[in-house]
């Protein structure tokens, strides 16, 4: 049966979900939309033609890592606020930054994420022995 003290950690876990989801989606971005060779070859001929303006817009928000900066703004918003919410977009965004190249502003994101949404709340805290 979980105990009290398990209760942070489900918490967390629940609110992990949108960025299991993100890193799904940027890992499915990443390879299959970004780095195929064949998909490479076909647009560099035209590549803000069709389909292959969406993959030029998606390798230029990582050319200036574009995505990791939203995920250490989405960490310090997280931070100064306390919102869940707030910890979620930092995780979600970090997440799709760690895989699409732009890792180093993106860890500290899902750092300050973490962090945001593993603290326990004042009530749930054990009094010392």
């Amino acid at each position: 049966m979980p105990t009290a003290s398990h209760r942070p950690l489900r918490i967390f876990l629940r609110r992990a979900v949108p960025a299991l989801l993100t890193l799904a989606l940027a890992m499915l971005a990443r390879y299959e939309i970004v780095e195929p060779p064949s998909i490479a070859y076909a647009c560099d001929s035209a590549p803000w033609g069709g389909a292959c303006a969406a993959r030029t817009l998606l390798i230029a928000s990582f050319a200036t890592q574009g995505i990791g900066w939203v995920a250490l703004a989405a960490g310090a918003w997280a931070s100064l606020t306390r919102r869940a919410f707030a910890a979620q977009c930092a995780l979600a965004a970090g997440a799709a930054g760690l895989v699409l190249y732009s890792f180093e502003p993106a860890v500290l994101g899902v750092l300050a994420g973490m962090l945001v949404l593993l603290r326990v709340p004042a009530g749930m805290r054990q009094a010392p022995a």
